[in-house]
């Protein structure tokens, strides 16, 4: 049988290969020629500008963190907080989905704060974000209907239709599966390992409720709003910075924003594929060439993958020497 490791080590190179199959499909119908001219025409300094913002939704997302943590009674330092952040975003360049254990395991060896509680804020910023990537699509419905339909169309990224029979056979198949762990409760909860994973579960729904106990629950949401208004002015000053692109506007860069987001949600290391694939397919959409498209999508993450490496690189200096004090 396959043991842990080599499965892990099966999927990476799966995901991986996802990864360059996008990224064929993005190149493939693309003039090399066409595509170079319109990298060469990026405005370094705009570029910069565009990281910055990137930077400063980091550094946000750290010091909520801290607000969720000082909720439950742990003082960490913005510093720590903002470094393991920024480790984790270089961890998910090289392993996707592995950067948010990455953080909790640094700020664990760094403050000494229970994995499941630091664990269950992570979970709990995970919902939040969540709503605020629903209210940018929802933003997105109301300005640009027609482009996201026919991106999601295109995309591949549309929902299946469900009928009738699949909802009654999902209902039956859940309620069974309840009525026979609630009929044998008493014997399965006593369990070790169901103790174990039972006193994990409960401190991640403590991290959860972190919420509760935040002081300042309105400076937590504009926090989370700001993170997001961050990614959207990254798309913004992106749209200036290449040419060809000026004209497009705020309502065009919500829209973009969201297929720059759904490329992130695809497991692949960094977004490696999905991203050129899904942002050069949204502007395509508006009536770009593919060149332009793939350019903009591949200056926008090449940039922001190098600020990641710097940014996380210097995180894990600071955790380094932050266990050794």
């Amino acid at each position: 049988m396959m043991n842990v490791s080599s499965k892990k080590v099966l999927q990476y190179v799966l995901f991986l290969g996802i990864g360059f199959a996008l990224l064929y499909l993005t190149f493939k119908n693309v003039n090399p020629t066409e595509l170079w001219a319109n990298i060469q025409s990026v405005d370094t300094m705009g570029l910069l500008v565009a990281l910055g913002i990137g930077f400063i939704a980091i550094i946000i997302r750290g010091i909520r963190w801290v607000q969720l943590l000082r909720s439950l009674g742990y003082n960490v330092t913005p510093t720590r907080a903002i470094s393991a952040v920024a480790f984790s975003y270089l961890v998910n360049l090289v392993t996707p989905r592995v950067g948010e254990v990455a953080r909790c395991t640094a700020l664990n060896k760094t403050d000494q704060i229970p994995i499941d509680k630091l664990f269950g804020t992570v979970v709990l910023e995970r919902v939040v974000d969540s709503l605020m990537f629903g209210l940018v699509v929802l933003i997105t419905f109301i300005t640009q209907a027609p482009e996201l339909l026919l991106f999601l169309e295109e995309s591949g990224a549309s929902l299946p239709e469900l009928n009738t029979g699949f909802f009654i056979v999902a209902g039956v198949v859940l309620f069974s599966i309840g009525a026979v762990l609630f009929l044998t409760k008493r014997i399965w909860l006593n369990w070790g390992f169901i103790k174990k994973i039972h006193g994990f579960v409960s401190g991640i729904i403590e991290g959860l409720k972190s919420i509760q106990k935040v002081d300042n629950k309105i400076l937590f949401w504009t926090y989370s709003f700001a993170i997001w208004i961050c990614y959207v002015g990254t798309i913004v000053v992106g749209f200036h910075i290449v040419e060809g692109l000026g004209d497009l506007g705020i309502g065009q860069a919500f829209y973009v924003s969201v297929a720059a987001a759904l490329g992130f949600v695809v497991p692949v290391p960094g977004g490696l594929g999905a991203y050129h694939y899904l942002v050069s397919k949204a502007l395509v959409v508006l009536g770009y060439t593919p060149e332009l498209g793939t350019a903009f999508a591949t200056i926008i993450h090449s940039g922001q993958s190098l600020m990641f490496v710097i940014t996380g690189a210097i995180g894990m200096v600071i955790l380094y020497f932050a266990r050794k004090t």
